[in-house]
């Protein structure tokens, strides 16, 4: 009867490498023992997985589309196997995560708290930053940071939140500079936003109660800074007008002391998507996993 764990596991390894030989020797067996794997294998499934020639191995059309679904199928195994080994370990340590600083301030908090009431033996190691951040050289275990911040590659990314932009300012700087009827009035405005390296700031607004057409608006922000929560400081001292997160701002706009403006208009561009990222690997740390999970559930 065919090992088709193992068949799988050779075809796979004699795929990604293009060779029996070279196969063999990752899996440290003879190339007799591969050949024998995936012959087992062709004939299990009765379709043909190689092309051979004397120079090379290629994959068919077919054999293709079964070789990516073994991968997924071998790593959900390791997976399963990862969690099974560590489960019985004591989750200890600790666990550097890397946040997006202004969004960690009002959200995290808790995340954080219910982790650590759960793993009393773990010891969280948060940085906090709005800068471009690479997981890896920085020695990180988990980021929860917005898309354009990831630099490393090789990541897993599952998004946490899509959080909907709104143009706000304070009801004594609109009291003074007027209120905005169109995004165009905008660059009669002092505006205030993220530094950006290269290209001009461009808020993108569709409008919601005539036809749905789009505007790109070019700015010349008064002030930039690289924090929201000092974005929206300065919008409540009256320093102009921010794009920022709703829910940064809900408190804020209930109050009063924010009041947010065109309101007929969606800004299609000024959405913040926080993800969770972590790297891709063979062997997840239970702490780490068990952060994952909580992470996900949380925000779910």
């Amino acid at each position: 009867m065919i090992n088709l764990f193992q068949a799988m596991q050779a075809f796979v390894k004699v795929a990604d490498a293009g060779s029996f030989a070279q196969a063999a020797e990752q899996l440290s067996v003879s190339t007799s023992v591969v050949t024998r794997h995936v012959s087992s294998l062709e004939k299990h499934l009765g379709i043909r997985l190689f092309q051979r020639t004397t120079r090379k191995v290629v994959l068919t059309e077919v054999g293709a589309d079964y070789a990516d679904g073994c991968r997924v199928l071998l790593a959900e195994l390791e997976e399963v196997e990862s969690r099974a080994t560590t489960t019985s370990k004591e989750v200890a340590g600790d666990l550097r995560i890397v946040a997006l600083g202004s969004f960690s301030l009002f959200r995290l908090t808790p995340l954080f708290a219910e982790y650590q009431a759960k793993f009393p033996h773990v010891n969280l190691r948060v940085t906090l930053t709005e800068k471009r951040v690479d997981l890896l050289e920085g020695g990180f275990d988990v980021g929860i940071v917005t898309e354009h911040m990831i630099r490393s590659e090789s990541l897993v990314a599952r998004r946490l939140i899509n959080s909907h932009a709104v143009p706000v300012a304070a009801a004594a700087y609109l009291a003074e500079a007027g209120y905005p009827a169109t995004p165009a009035d905008l660059a009669q405005h002092r505006v205030i936003a993220a530094p950006l390296d290269t290209s001009p700031q461009t808020w993108v607004f569709r409008n919601n109660s005539g036809n749905g057409t789009e505007e790109s608006i070019t700015l010349d922000p008064s002030f930039t800074v690289n924090s929201m929560i000092m974005q929206k400081q300065a919008a409540l001292g009256a320093m102009g007008i921010a794009l920022l997160p709703l829910e940064m701002v809900s408190d804020e706009l209930r109050a009063g002391t924010l009041v947010q403006i065109l309101n007929e208009y969606a800004v299609l561009n000024g959405d913040v998507a926080v993800s969770l990222v972590y790297p891709s690997r063979e062997f997840v740390p239970r702490k780490i996993r068990e952060f994952i999970d909580l992470a996900v559930g949380y925000f779910n």
